[in-house]
This record gives structure tokens, sequence and C-alpha cells, in this order.
């Protein structure tokens, strides 16, 4: 198993000498790893204990369903990019330094961690509680890159001509990731979020116009 199938396998655990939280983690971790493999119509409930060797009523002890555990992971998701966007924004350095950080730690985080596919998944199967609760950071995430990226269209070290457009086409690629990343291809994580974060940034390349 390489490197980057250790970081994204999920653990597998008796229930005993372990923290709820790593518990907790674990079963995400798991579910996230059906979907890569198997996709949504294979998440269930014993198939999320299957791939982590213990008992249907184990899960059930941490999580209600299957939609709980959804909701978990595409919160667990925002918490990683949240935590990567707050750094950018209190980090010195020019803006470009502190947008492209943040993007190879945002794709990082969602090929790592193994919750990426998480983000395709249809937002329609949580309550609207928790549709409302997800949404309020995911749209605190895409502001704040949309705000890094007028930063610098306001200090000339970007060029775009809609902010909102470029903010969500990068975002776009970025999630998109997960469908098409495997880990034991020829590119480990950190070889793709450098690489896309390189590209994505070449695109607001500001241009010295002809005199």
């Amino acid at each position: 198993m390489t490197k980057q199938e250790k970081q994204l396998a999920p653990r597998r655990w008796s229930g005993r000498h372990t923290s709820t939280s790593t518990r907790r983690d674990d079963i995400l971790a798991s579910a996230a790893s059906v979907l890569r493999d198997s996709g949504m119509s294979a998440l269930t409930m014993r198939g999320i204990a299957d791939e982590l060797g213990i008992t249907k009523g184990n899960l059930y002890y941490y999580f209600r369903d299957k939609q709980d555990i959804l909701y978990h992971c595409h919160m667990r998701c925002m918490e990683l990019s949240l935590r990567a966007l707050r750094d950018a924004q209190a980090a010195s350095g020019t803006t470009r330094e502190r947008l492209n950080t943040l993007l190879i730690r945002h794709i990082r985080g969602i090929l790592e961690q193994g919750l990426g596919n998480i983000l395709l998944t249809d937002l329609e199967s949580l309550s609207a509680e928790q549709r409302a609760s997800y949404v309020v950071k995911r749209d605190e995430f895409e502001s704040g890159v949309r705000l890094l990226i007028q930063a610098g269209v306001t200090n000339g070290e970007f060029e775009c001509a809609n902010v909102k457009l470029a903010s969500l086409t990068m975002l776009g690629a970025v999630n998109w990731t997960s469908k098409w990343y495997r880990p034991e291809g020829e590119l480990s994580a950190d070889d793709v979020a450098a690489g896309m974060a390189d590209f994505l940034m070449r695109a607001l390349n500001s241009v010295e116009k002809p005199r």
C-alpha cells in the first residue's frame, strides 16, 4: 500500500482503547472510502460497518443514520477549508502567496482526508436544517476566496473581469479532483495540489498593457 493509500484508508477498530472523536473520524473516513470506490448507491450503514470491520450496531452509537454521517462528512470538509482560509487571511505576504497557499491546503484537504467525494453528493439527502448549517459555512469559504481575489485585483497583483466567476471556476475545478484522483496514480496529493494551484493562479496573472 502506498503512502497516499494509507492516508485515505479508513482505520479498522474494535471499539476499544480509542477516543470517541477518533472513532467518529474513522467512520467518516470509511464513508468517504465507500463513496470513492463504489458511489452513492453503495453507501449504506452495512457497507460502512464492513469497511471498518465492525457491526452495524456500533455505528448507531455514534451517528443516527446514513444522512447524519453524510452531514458530518460535509461539515468536516468545510472545517478543513475554513481553517485554511482563516490562516490565509491572517498570514503575511502578498495576496498571490496567500491565495496560492489556501488553494494548496484546500486541495490537499479534499484528497488526503478522503472526503472530497462528499462535496459532489446531493445536498437534498440532508435535512433542511442540516443543509442550512452547511450552506452557511460553504458561503463563508466561497466569500473568503472571492475577497482574496478582489484584494489582488485592487492592488494590481491579479487581472480579473469577474471575481465571482473566477472564484466559482476555481472552486468547481478543485471540487472535481475527487472524481478523478486516485492515490495509487502517478501523482501524489501534494503533486496535484501544487500543480493545480499553480495552473489556477496563472489565470489571474496581470497582463502588462502594450504602450
